[in-house]
């Protein structure tokens, strides 16, 4: 198992000389060593079904957390970066599953903000974050207030959490404790983030545009973000940042639990290009046609080797 935070070089894994040929690397399977990582607040390690992973927040209250690079990563031209990881969120309980994670990167080192709707993200200055929220922040002006929003993405600059570029994940906007009678609004549901199954985002930036695609187990995956305009260099202010993750719960909690992490200051992690999966009925239509031609063309045969 490889952990930590390498140099490792490119160009056909040839050992060239010079920084420009190498690539920061951060490459953690699991979380049996953290070496490299440096945390604040909640964040911590613990071993579960899934081994050892990096345990943001506990399913409890009022908590918040955050795992940095120990040093800064030099990214790549415009702060190219790329990045993957593995999460699962367990054990919701309070007024509702609350309140997800970021991935952030940061020109500081201290890195921790505001826990609950904060996600242990407001308030950190010179950072892009990707939030994976699993609360609607509806009243706390965060950008939810236009309907539910409890299984959302966004992409927020400065510590602030604006919600800039808001997408529910599968289309599920609301995945909060069951309510009504029949009950509705099911956390447990696929697609929700808090449905506890193993969830893999990948996120990819070219020095100008955000990519991002989240999947559900093995779910087909859901693209979240295509070629996002963002300058990632400007918000930073530098081509150095400490990359890593926050969380935070306050009335409702989950545990939000790291299972494995790649990042490269290169593209090479970036997500691949966006397919259309086709719906069920165009699919057996599609099958159907390749049916009706493979018999058409044994018709033919047959008549022909009769002749």
């Amino acid at each position: 198992m490889r952990h930590g935070i390498v140099r490792a070089a490119t160009a056909c894994g040839l050992a060239l000389a010079g920084a420009a040929a190498h690539a920061d690397v951060v490459t953690f399977n699991d979380f049996s060593s953290t070496t490299g990582l440096t945390f604040i607040g909640s964040a911590g390690t613990t071993t579960t079904g899934d081994g050892a992973v990096l345990r943001m927040t506990t399913a409890s209250g009022n908590e918040s957390g955050a795992a940095y690079s120990t040093a800064p990563i030099t990214l790549g031209a415009n702060d190219t970066f790329s990045t993957s990881f593995k999460f699962r969120f367990t054990d919701p309980g309070g007024i509702d599953p609350a309140d997800g994670i970021t991935f952030v990167l940061a020109a500081g080192t201290t890195g921790l903000g505001g826990l609950g709707v904060g996600l242990g993200y407001s308030g950190v200055p010179n950072s892009v974050a990707i939030e994976f929220d699993t609360y609607n922040n509806a009243g706390y002006g965060l950008g939810d207030d236009d309907g539910d929003s409890s299984n959302h993405v966004s992409i927020d600059t400065g510590g602030n959490l604006t919600n800039a570029n808001l997408t529910n994940v599968y289309g599920n906007a609301s995945c909060g404790f069951p309510t009504g009678s029949p009950a509705q609004n099911n956390y447990a549901t696929p697609g929700c983030m808090s449905n506890g199954d193993v969830w893999t985002a990948t996120i990819g930036y070219d020095g100008s545009q955000l990519s991002l695609t989240l999947q559900d187990g093995s779910s087909a995956p859901d693209v979240i973000y295509t070629n996002v305009p963002i300058d990632i260099a400007t918000a930073l202010g530098t081509s150095q940042a400490y990359v890593g993750f926050t969380s935070g719960t306050g009335a409702g909690w989950e545990n939000h639990d790291i299972l494995s992490w790649d990042f490269a200051n290169t593209t090479q992690l970036a997500p691949p290009p966006a397919t259309t999966i086709p719906e069920p009925a165009d699919a057996a239509m599609m099958l159907l046609g390749v049916g009706l031609l493979a018999a058409g063309t044994r018709k033919r045969r047959v008549g022909q080797a009769s002749r």
